[in-house]
Protein backbone atom coordinates (compact mmCIF):
# COMPACT_ATOMS: atom_id res chain seq x y z
CA UNK A 1 0.00 0.00 0.00
CA UNK A 2 1.22 3.28 -0.82
CA UNK A 3 2.19 6.39 1.27
CA UNK A 4 -0.85 8.28 -0.79
CA UNK A 5 -3.49 5.46 0.63
CA UNK A 6 -1.81 5.90 3.71
CA UNK A 7 -2.21 9.81 3.73
CA UNK A 8 -6.29 9.21 2.52
CA UNK A 9 -6.79 6.57 5.02
CA UNK A 10 -6.08 8.42 8.09
CA UNK A 11 -8.57 10.89 7.79
CA UNK A 12 -11.14 8.35 7.58
CA UNK A 13 -10.02 6.09 10.68
CA UNK A 14 -10.15 9.01 12.87
CA UNK A 15 -13.51 9.49 11.69
CA UNK A 16 -14.64 5.63 11.89
CA UNK A 17 -12.87 5.53 15.41
CA UNK A 18 -16.03 5.97 17.84
CA UNK A 19 -18.15 3.46 19.33
CA UNK A 20 -20.26 1.87 17.75
CA UNK A 21 -23.12 -0.09 19.66
CA UNK A 22 -24.77 -3.25 18.48
CA UNK A 23 -27.92 -2.89 16.29
CA UNK A 24 -29.35 -6.49 16.99
CA UNK A 25 -30.94 -8.32 20.19
CA UNK A 26 -29.79 -8.06 23.29
CA UNK A 27 -26.52 -9.80 23.71
CA UNK A 28 -26.94 -13.80 25.53
CA UNK A 29 -23.58 -15.44 27.27
CA UNK A 30 -22.74 -18.79 25.30
CA UNK A 31 -20.86 -20.78 27.55
CA UNK A 32 -18.35 -23.70 26.51
CA UNK A 33 -16.70 -26.34 28.45
CA UNK A 34 -15.18 -29.09 27.91
CA UNK A 35 -11.24 -31.44 27.93
CA UNK A 36 -8.48 -31.20 25.23
CA UNK A 37 -5.91 -33.12 26.99
CA UNK A 38 -3.31 -32.96 23.92
CA UNK A 39 -3.01 -29.07 24.35
CA UNK A 40 -2.58 -29.10 28.05
CA UNK A 41 -0.70 -25.56 29.25
CA UNK A 42 -1.81 -24.13 25.75
CA UNK A 43 -4.23 -21.03 25.15
CA UNK A 44 -7.74 -22.02 23.73
CA UNK A 45 -8.78 -19.04 21.84
CA UNK A 46 -12.24 -18.78 20.48
CA UNK A 47 -12.91 -15.88 17.12
CA UNK A 48 -15.85 -14.62 16.34
CA UNK A 49 -16.18 -12.38 12.46
CA UNK A 50 -17.77 -8.60 12.91
CA UNK A 51 -19.10 -9.42 9.09
CA UNK A 52 -19.10 -11.65 6.48
CA UNK A 53 -17.67 -9.05 3.94
CA UNK A 54 -14.23 -7.84 5.08
CA UNK A 55 -14.22 -10.95 7.55
CA UNK A 56 -12.41 -8.84 10.39
CA UNK A 57 -11.74 -11.50 13.20
CA UNK A 58 -11.96 -10.45 16.60
CA UNK A 59 -10.71 -12.19 19.88
CA UNK A 60 -13.84 -13.09 21.76
CA UNK A 61 -12.67 -15.55 24.50
CA UNK A 62 -9.27 -17.52 25.75
CA UNK A 63 -8.22 -19.28 28.57
CA UNK A 64 -5.38 -21.70 29.52
CA UNK A 65 -5.87 -25.02 28.89
CA UNK A 66 -5.42 -26.51 32.61
CA UNK A 67 -2.84 -29.27 33.14
CA UNK A 68 -5.57 -31.89 33.38
CA UNK A 69 -6.96 -30.82 29.89
CA UNK A 70 -9.68 -29.07 31.07
CA UNK A 71 -10.82 -25.58 29.43
CA UNK A 72 -13.71 -23.58 29.82
CA UNK A 73 -14.34 -19.77 27.44
CA UNK A 74 -17.45 -17.37 27.77
CA UNK A 75 -18.27 -14.59 25.64
CA UNK A 76 -21.58 -12.81 24.85
CA UNK A 77 -23.66 -12.82 21.48
CA UNK A 78 -26.79 -11.61 20.05
CA UNK A 79 -26.82 -13.73 16.88
CA UNK A 80 -25.84 -16.70 16.34
CA UNK A 81 -21.78 -16.77 15.38
CA UNK A 82 -19.69 -18.80 12.97
CA UNK A 83 -16.49 -19.06 15.39
CA UNK A 84 -13.34 -20.39 15.05
CA UNK A 85 -11.93 -22.29 17.85
CA UNK A 86 -7.63 -22.11 18.06
CA UNK A 87 -5.36 -23.86 20.14
CA UNK A 88 -1.90 -23.31 18.65
CA UNK A 89 -2.57 -22.64 14.48
CA UNK A 90 -4.78 -25.56 14.73
CA UNK A 91 -8.46 -24.91 14.40
CA UNK A 92 -11.94 -25.55 13.58
CA UNK A 93 -15.61 -24.07 12.88
CA UNK A 94 -18.71 -24.28 15.15
CA UNK A 95 -22.39 -22.41 15.22
CA UNK A 96 -23.03 -20.81 18.22
CA UNK A 97 -26.46 -20.14 19.33
CA UNK A 98 -27.14 -17.39 22.18
CA UNK A 99 -27.83 -18.13 25.39
CA UNK A 100 -26.42 -22.23 25.22
CA UNK A 101 -23.68 -24.00 26.90
CA UNK A 102 -21.74 -26.48 25.06
CA UNK A 103 -19.65 -29.02 26.15
CA UNK A 104 -17.28 -30.67 23.74
CA UNK A 105 -14.14 -32.74 23.82
CA UNK A 106 -10.64 -31.83 21.40
CA UNK A 107 -8.47 -33.78 20.23
CA UNK A 108 -6.08 -33.79 17.44
CA UNK A 109 -2.86 -35.80 15.68
CA UNK A 110 -0.05 -34.85 17.95
CA UNK A 111 2.14 -34.96 15.19
CA UNK A 112 -0.19 -32.30 13.12
CA UNK A 113 -0.84 -30.02 15.61
CA UNK A 114 3.01 -29.30 16.43
CA UNK A 115 2.66 -28.01 12.96
CA UNK A 116 3.12 -24.80 11.56
CA UNK A 117 0.08 -24.79 9.78
CA UNK A 118 -1.88 -28.29 10.35
CA UNK A 119 -4.22 -27.47 7.75
CA UNK A 120 -1.75 -27.97 4.96
CA UNK A 121 -2.01 -31.37 5.81
CA UNK A 122 -5.80 -31.31 6.60
CA UNK A 123 -5.23 -31.15 10.23
CA UNK A 124 -7.98 -30.05 12.09
CA UNK A 125 -9.31 -30.12 15.98
CA UNK A 126 -11.57 -32.30 16.25
CA UNK A 127 -14.79 -31.43 18.21
CA UNK A 128 -16.70 -34.28 19.78
CA UNK A 129 -20.24 -32.95 22.02
CA UNK A 130 -20.28 -35.10 25.45
CA UNK A 131 -23.68 -35.21 24.51
CA UNK A 132 -25.73 -36.20 21.30
CA UNK A 133 -28.62 -33.49 20.92
CA UNK A 134 -30.52 -33.73 17.21
CA UNK A 135 -31.96 -30.28 17.36
CA UNK A 136 -28.46 -28.87 17.81
CA UNK A 137 -27.64 -26.55 14.59
CA UNK A 138 -23.68 -27.82 14.06
CA UNK A 139 -25.02 -31.30 14.14
CA UNK A 140 -27.51 -30.24 11.52
CA UNK A 141 -25.14 -28.60 9.38
CA UNK A 142 -23.01 -30.87 9.59
CA UNK A 143 -25.13 -33.43 8.73
CA UNK A 144 -25.63 -31.44 5.41
CA UNK A 145 -22.79 -31.01 4.66
CA UNK A 146 -21.58 -34.76 5.09
CA UNK A 147 -23.98 -34.97 2.55
CA UNK A 148 -23.76 -32.13 0.14
CA UNK A 149 -20.03 -32.13 -0.10
CA UNK A 150 -19.34 -35.05 -2.48
CA UNK A 151 -22.97 -34.26 -4.01
CA UNK A 152 -21.40 -31.66 -5.30
CA UNK A 153 -18.44 -33.49 -6.36
CA UNK A 154 -20.64 -35.23 -8.60
CA UNK A 155 -21.71 -32.86 -10.52
CA UNK A 156 -18.96 -29.98 -9.80
CA UNK A 157 -17.78 -30.23 -13.85
CA UNK A 158 -21.37 -29.56 -15.21
CA UNK A 159 -22.41 -27.03 -12.81
CA UNK A 160 -19.12 -25.16 -13.27
CA UNK A 161 -17.45 -25.71 -16.26
CA UNK A 162 -20.32 -26.55 -18.61
CA UNK A 163 -23.10 -24.02 -16.61
CA UNK A 164 -25.78 -26.75 -17.14
CA UNK A 165 -29.00 -25.87 -15.44
CA UNK A 166 -30.18 -29.60 -15.48
CA UNK A 167 -27.15 -30.71 -13.59
CA UNK A 168 -28.08 -28.40 -10.94
CA UNK A 169 -31.46 -29.16 -11.02
CA UNK A 170 -31.03 -33.14 -10.47
CA UNK A 171 -28.46 -31.35 -7.90
CA UNK A 172 -31.37 -29.75 -6.02
CA UNK A 173 -33.55 -32.54 -6.09
CA UNK A 174 -31.54 -35.12 -4.45
CA UNK A 175 -30.58 -32.22 -1.87
CA UNK A 176 -34.33 -31.70 -1.51
CA UNK A 177 -35.34 -35.46 -0.41
CA UNK A 178 -33.76 -35.21 2.39
CA UNK A 179 -32.97 -31.56 3.81
CA UNK A 180 -35.46 -28.14 3.40
CA UNK A 181 -34.95 -25.70 0.42
CA UNK A 182 -37.04 -23.32 1.30
CA UNK A 183 -36.58 -19.41 1.96
CA UNK A 184 -37.41 -18.99 5.68
CA UNK A 185 -35.29 -15.78 6.63
CA UNK A 186 -36.06 -16.27 10.09
CA UNK A 187 -35.01 -19.66 10.43
CA UNK A 188 -31.40 -19.88 10.29
CA UNK A 189 -30.65 -23.64 9.18
CA UNK A 190 -32.76 -23.14 6.32
CA UNK A 191 -31.53 -20.33 5.16
CA UNK A 192 -28.21 -21.56 4.90
CA UNK A 193 -28.95 -24.43 3.03
CA UNK A 194 -30.73 -22.18 0.79
CA UNK A 195 -28.00 -19.85 -0.09
CA UNK A 196 -25.28 -22.56 0.39
CA UNK A 197 -27.46 -23.99 -2.95
CA UNK A 198 -27.50 -20.41 -4.35
CA UNK A 199 -23.83 -20.41 -5.03
CA UNK A 200 -24.31 -23.49 -6.98
CA UNK A 201 -27.18 -21.79 -8.91
CA UNK A 202 -25.65 -18.53 -9.22
CA UNK A 203 -22.94 -20.37 -11.46
CA UNK A 204 -25.38 -22.09 -13.69
CA UNK A 205 -27.34 -18.48 -14.20
CA UNK A 206 -24.34 -16.57 -15.17
CA UNK A 207 -25.78 -15.00 -18.36
CA UNK A 208 -28.89 -14.70 -17.01
CA UNK A 209 -27.99 -13.07 -13.55
CA UNK A 210 -31.63 -11.52 -13.18
CA UNK A 211 -33.08 -14.89 -12.08
CA UNK A 212 -30.14 -15.31 -9.60
CA UNK A 213 -30.85 -11.53 -8.32
CA UNK A 214 -34.94 -12.24 -8.26
CA UNK A 215 -34.50 -15.51 -6.49
CA UNK A 216 -32.18 -15.01 -3.85
CA UNK A 217 -31.72 -10.75 -3.48
CA UNK A 218 -35.14 -9.20 -4.16
CA UNK A 219 -36.75 -9.24 -0.69
CA UNK A 220 -36.67 -7.46 2.44
CA UNK A 221 -34.03 -9.41 3.87
CA UNK A 222 -29.52 -9.12 4.47
CA UNK A 223 -28.80 -11.65 6.22
CA UNK A 224 -26.03 -10.12 7.20
CA UNK A 225 -25.22 -13.41 10.30
CA UNK A 226 -25.72 -15.58 7.73
CA UNK A 227 -22.46 -16.32 6.03
CA UNK A 228 -23.72 -18.80 3.32
CA UNK A 229 -25.96 -15.22 2.55
CA UNK A 230 -22.95 -13.60 2.54
CA UNK A 231 -20.76 -15.84 0.20
CA UNK A 232 -23.25 -15.41 -2.35
CA UNK A 233 -23.91 -11.84 -1.89
CA UNK A 234 -19.48 -11.52 -1.88
CA UNK A 235 -19.74 -13.95 -5.56
CA UNK A 236 -22.56 -12.31 -7.43
CA UNK A 237 -21.59 -8.46 -6.37
CA UNK A 238 -18.28 -8.64 -6.64
CA UNK A 239 -17.03 -5.63 -8.22
CA UNK A 240 -20.21 -5.45 -9.52
CA UNK A 241 -20.34 -1.84 -10.30
CA UNK A 242 -17.20 -1.44 -12.64
CA UNK A 243 -18.15 -4.75 -14.38
CA UNK A 244 -22.50 -4.80 -14.85
CA UNK A 245 -23.17 -4.35 -18.66
CA UNK A 246 -25.92 -1.67 -16.95
CA UNK A 247 -24.04 0.98 -15.66
CA UNK A 248 -21.94 2.94 -17.64
CA UNK A 249 -17.99 3.79 -17.17
CA UNK A 250 -19.11 7.69 -17.56
CA UNK A 251 -21.42 7.11 -14.60
CA UNK A 252 -18.73 5.70 -11.88
CA UNK A 253 -16.28 8.08 -13.44
CA UNK A 254 -18.83 11.70 -13.06
CA UNK A 255 -19.76 10.41 -9.78
CA UNK A 256 -16.43 9.61 -8.25
CA UNK A 257 -14.10 10.62 -10.38
CA UNK A 258 -15.52 14.21 -11.21
CA UNK A 259 -18.08 15.45 -8.76
CA UNK A 260 -17.89 12.24 -5.96
CA UNK A 261 -21.22 12.96 -4.95
CA UNK A 262 -22.51 9.35 -3.02
CA UNK A 263 -26.48 10.76 -3.84
CA UNK A 264 -25.41 10.93 -7.80
CA UNK A 265 -23.39 7.51 -7.65
CA UNK A 266 -26.87 5.91 -5.41
CA UNK A 267 -29.20 7.28 -7.62
CA UNK A 268 -27.68 6.52 -10.66
CA UNK A 269 -26.85 2.68 -10.19
CA UNK A 270 -29.77 2.33 -8.55
CA UNK A 271 -31.42 1.60 -12.21
CA UNK A 272 -30.07 -1.22 -12.25
CA UNK A 273 -32.24 -4.20 -11.41
CA UNK A 274 -30.12 -5.63 -9.07
CA UNK A 275 -29.86 -2.84 -6.91
CA UNK A 276 -33.53 -1.60 -6.59
CA UNK A 277 -33.55 -2.37 -2.78
CA UNK A 278 -32.00 0.70 -1.26
CA UNK A 279 -30.19 -1.15 2.05
CA UNK A 280 -28.78 -3.50 -0.75
CA UNK A 281 -27.55 -0.73 -2.83
CA UNK A 282 -25.88 0.71 -0.37
CA UNK A 283 -23.95 -2.44 1.30
CA UNK A 284 -22.64 -2.77 -2.89
CA UNK A 285 -21.41 0.39 -2.84
CA UNK A 286 -19.21 0.23 0.36
CA UNK A 287 -18.71 -3.37 -1.08
CA UNK A 288 -17.57 -1.98 -4.39
CA UNK A 289 -16.25 1.39 -3.00
CA UNK A 290 -13.71 -0.73 -1.02
CA UNK A 291 -12.36 -2.86 -4.18
CA UNK A 292 -11.90 0.55 -5.95
CA UNK A 293 -8.61 1.42 -3.88
CA UNK A 294 -5.69 1.00 -5.76
CA UNK A 295 -7.25 1.07 -9.09
CA UNK A 296 -5.54 3.53 -10.78
CA UNK A 297 -8.94 4.51 -12.96
CA UNK A 298 -10.46 6.09 -9.70
CA UNK A 299 -9.17 9.30 -7.56
CA UNK A 300 -8.41 7.46 -4.03
CA UNK A 301 -9.05 10.81 -2.28
CA UNK A 302 -12.89 10.65 -3.61
CA UNK A 303 -12.99 6.62 -2.45
CA UNK A 304 -12.22 7.69 0.73
CA UNK A 305 -14.59 10.24 0.77
CA UNK A 306 -17.38 8.44 -0.65
CA UNK A 307 -16.78 5.80 2.19
CA UNK A 308 -16.78 8.53 4.60
CA UNK A 309 -19.56 10.19 3.31
CA UNK A 310 -21.86 6.37 4.30
CA UNK A 311 -20.10 5.91 7.40
CA UNK A 312 -21.26 9.58 8.62
CA UNK A 313 -24.74 9.32 6.83
CA UNK A 314 -26.19 5.55 6.57
CA UNK A 315 -29.42 4.93 8.36
CA UNK A 316 -28.20 1.38 8.78
CA UNK A 317 -25.40 0.84 12.06
CA UNK A 318 -24.41 -2.93 10.50
CA UNK A 319 -22.94 -0.77 7.12
CA UNK A 320 -21.36 1.61 9.73
CA UNK A 321 -19.64 -1.50 11.27
CA UNK A 322 -18.56 -2.72 7.44
CA UNK A 323 -17.18 0.64 6.30
CA UNK A 324 -14.92 0.81 9.30
CA UNK A 325 -13.29 -2.92 8.57
CA UNK A 326 -12.76 -2.63 4.95
CA UNK A 327 -10.81 0.50 5.15
CA UNK A 328 -8.49 -0.79 8.39
CA UNK A 329 -8.33 -4.34 6.19
CA UNK A 330 -7.31 -2.40 3.25
CA UNK A 331 -4.71 0.42 4.95
CA UNK A 332 -3.30 -2.43 7.70
CA UNK A 333 -0.55 -2.65 6.06
CA UNK A 334 0.27 0.99 4.27
CA UNK A 335 3.96 2.03 4.58
CA UNK A 336 4.08 4.14 7.53
CA UNK A 337 1.64 1.88 10.25
CA UNK A 338 2.90 1.11 13.65
CA UNK A 339 2.41 -2.93 14.00
CA UNK A 340 0.93 -4.04 17.03
CA UNK A 341 3.09 -4.73 20.30
CA UNK A 342 4.95 -7.95 20.35
CA UNK A 343 6.56 -9.66 23.11
CA UNK A 344 9.31 -11.46 21.02
CA UNK A 345 12.08 -13.20 23.69
CA UNK A 346 15.34 -14.67 23.02
CA UNK A 347 16.72 -18.17 24.08
CA UNK A 348 17.92 -17.31 27.62
CA UNK A 349 14.33 -15.21 28.32
CA UNK A 350 15.58 -12.04 27.77
CA UNK A 351 13.19 -9.44 25.70
CA UNK A 352 13.85 -8.17 22.15
CA UNK A 353 13.83 -4.70 22.16
CA UNK A 354 13.42 -3.18 18.69
CA UNK A 355 13.91 0.29 19.92
CA UNK A 356 17.98 -0.72 20.10
CA UNK A 357 17.69 -1.19 16.19
CA UNK A 358 16.26 2.06 15.08
CA UNK A 359 18.18 4.26 12.84
CA UNK A 360 18.74 1.10 10.63
CA UNK A 361 16.76 -1.30 8.34
CA UNK A 362 15.13 -4.14 10.10
CA UNK A 363 13.98 -7.22 8.48
CA UNK A 364 12.38 -10.03 9.76
CA UNK A 365 12.44 -14.06 8.66
CA UNK A 366 9.62 -16.12 10.35
CA UNK A 367 10.83 -19.74 10.45
CA UNK A 368 10.20 -22.94 12.48
CA UNK A 369 12.86 -25.97 12.98
CA UNK A 370 10.70 -27.84 10.55
CA UNK A 371 10.60 -25.53 7.42
CA UNK A 372 13.27 -26.93 5.50
CA UNK A 373 13.31 -23.56 2.87
CA UNK A 374 13.60 -20.88 6.10
CA UNK A 375 16.49 -22.48 6.82
CA UNK A 376 18.47 -22.67 3.46
CA UNK A 377 17.02 -18.58 3.39
CA UNK A 378 19.71 -18.10 6.37
CA UNK A 379 22.42 -19.75 4.25
CA UNK A 380 21.39 -16.08 1.93
CA UNK A 381 21.18 -13.90 4.87
CA UNK A 382 24.49 -15.27 5.77
CA UNK A 383 25.75 -13.50 2.49
CA UNK A 384 23.89 -10.95 2.88
CA UNK A 385 25.18 -10.14 6.60
CA UNK A 386 28.79 -9.76 4.95
CA UNK A 387 27.57 -6.72 2.52
CA UNK A 388 25.21 -5.04 4.52
CA UNK A 389 25.37 -5.63 8.37
CA UNK A 390 25.75 -2.12 9.10
CA UNK A 391 23.15 -1.02 6.96
CA UNK A 392 20.16 -3.55 8.28
CA UNK A 393 19.59 -5.68 10.85
CA UNK A 394 17.75 -9.25 10.39
CA UNK A 395 15.69 -10.86 12.66
CA UNK A 396 14.85 -15.06 12.34
CA UNK A 397 11.58 -15.30 14.57
CA UNK A 398 11.09 -19.10 15.51
CA UNK A 399 7.08 -19.93 15.58
CA UNK A 400 7.71 -22.99 17.31
CA UNK A 401 5.08 -24.37 19.23
CA UNK A 402 7.49 -25.95 21.66
CA UNK A 403 9.97 -23.64 22.89
CA UNK A 404 12.70 -26.35 23.10
CA UNK A 405 12.99 -26.82 19.91
CA UNK A 406 13.77 -22.97 19.03
CA UNK A 407 16.91 -23.17 21.77
CA UNK A 408 18.14 -26.60 20.53
CA UNK A 409 18.47 -25.21 17.13
CA UNK A 410 20.05 -21.94 18.24
CA UNK A 411 23.17 -24.80 19.48
CA UNK A 412 22.68 -26.37 16.48
CA UNK A 413 23.17 -23.30 14.05
CA UNK A 414 25.26 -20.98 16.32
CA UNK A 415 27.00 -20.05 13.29
CA UNK A 416 24.12 -17.91 12.32
CA UNK A 417 24.96 -14.22 13.67
CA UNK A 418 22.66 -12.57 13.78
CA UNK A 419 19.19 -11.78 15.84
CA UNK A 420 17.33 -14.68 16.47
CA UNK A 421 14.32 -14.57 18.98
CA UNK A 422 11.26 -16.95 19.73
CA UNK A 423 7.64 -15.76 19.24
CA UNK A 424 6.86 -16.62 22.68
CA UNK A 425 2.89 -18.15 22.17
CA UNK A 426 2.31 -15.00 19.97
CA UNK A 427 -0.42 -16.39 18.46
CA UNK A 428 -2.89 -13.37 18.29
CA UNK A 429 0.21 -10.78 16.73
CA UNK A 430 0.59 -13.54 14.08
CA UNK A 431 -2.62 -13.57 13.40
CA UNK A 432 -3.12 -9.92 13.66
CA UNK A 433 -0.21 -9.35 10.93
CA UNK A 434 -1.37 -12.48 8.42
CA UNK A 435 1.62 -14.90 9.03
CA UNK A 436 -0.25 -17.91 7.94
CA UNK A 437 2.67 -20.07 6.24
CA UNK A 438 6.75 -19.59 6.15
CA UNK A 439 8.63 -18.60 5.34
CA UNK A 440 7.18 -15.05 5.62
CA UNK A 441 9.20 -11.78 6.30
CA UNK A 442 8.38 -8.19 7.33
CA UNK A 443 10.51 -4.62 6.40
CA UNK A 444 10.91 -2.03 8.89
CA UNK A 445 12.45 0.99 8.07
CA UNK A 446 14.72 3.28 10.19
CA UNK A 447 12.00 5.46 11.91
CA UNK A 448 10.54 1.87 13.30
CA UNK A 449 7.64 1.77 11.10
CA UNK A 450 6.35 -0.85 8.84
CA UNK A 451 7.77 -0.58 5.57
CA UNK A 452 6.55 -3.35 3.62
CA UNK A 453 4.69 -6.34 4.57
CA UNK A 454 5.68 -8.44 1.45
CA UNK A 455 8.99 -7.42 0.67
CA UNK A 456 10.62 -9.49 -2.41
CA UNK A 457 11.43 -12.96 -0.71
CA UNK A 458 14.88 -13.83 0.26
CA UNK A 459 15.20 -16.72 -2.39
CA UNK A 460 14.61 -14.37 -5.28
CA UNK A 461 14.54 -10.51 -5.85
CA UNK A 462 15.77 -9.40 -2.05
CA UNK A 463 19.47 -9.37 -3.13
CA UNK A 464 18.40 -6.49 -5.74
CA UNK A 465 16.01 -5.03 -3.66
CA UNK A 466 18.89 -4.30 -0.71
CA UNK A 467 21.41 -2.93 -3.92
CA UNK A 468 18.81 -0.34 -5.00
CA UNK A 469 17.64 0.91 -1.76
CA UNK A 470 21.27 1.40 -0.27
CA UNK A 471 22.64 2.61 -3.97
CA UNK A 472 24.08 6.19 -3.72
CA UNK A 473 23.33 6.76 -7.65
CA UNK A 474 19.66 5.24 -7.45
CA UNK A 475 18.73 6.79 -4.00
CA UNK A 476 15.73 8.46 -5.63
CA UNK A 477 14.14 5.28 -7.30
CA UNK A 478 11.49 2.95 -5.63
CA UNK A 479 13.60 0.31 -4.55
CA UNK A 480 10.84 -2.32 -4.42
CA UNK A 481 10.25 -1.52 -8.17
CA UNK A 482 12.86 -4.65 -8.75
CA UNK A 483 12.57 -4.85 -12.79
CA UNK A 484 14.17 -1.10 -12.96
CA UNK A 485 10.79 0.69 -13.44
CA UNK A 486 10.16 -1.14 -17.34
Amino acid sequence: MDLNIKKNACFLLLLLSISLTSWAQKPKEITIEGEAPFAAGYEIRLTTYTDYISYNPIKSASAKIAPNGHFKLSFKASTISLVEIEINTSSAELFLVPGYKYNFNISMDEQLFKMFNPADENGYLLIVPESIDTNDLNLKIQKFNYFFEPLVEDYLYQITIQRNHSAYDSLEMKVKEKFPVEYIPTNYYNTYIFYTLGQLEAITNTKEPQKTYNKYFNNDFILYDNPAYMTLFNYYYDNYLYLSPRISKAVLDASINEKCDYMILFNAVGKDFSLVNEKLRELVIIKNLAQFIGNEEFNQDNIFKLIDYIFKNTKFPEHKIIAENLVQKITKFSTGNKVPTYDFRYANGSKFNPKEFEGKWVFFQFFNTQCADCIREMLVIEELMKAYKDKITFVSISVDADQTKFSQFRKKYNQFDWEFVYFNQSYDWLNSMEIYSLPEYLLFSPDGKLYSRYPPALDKDFSLFLLRLFSEEEKDVNPLDVRGGE
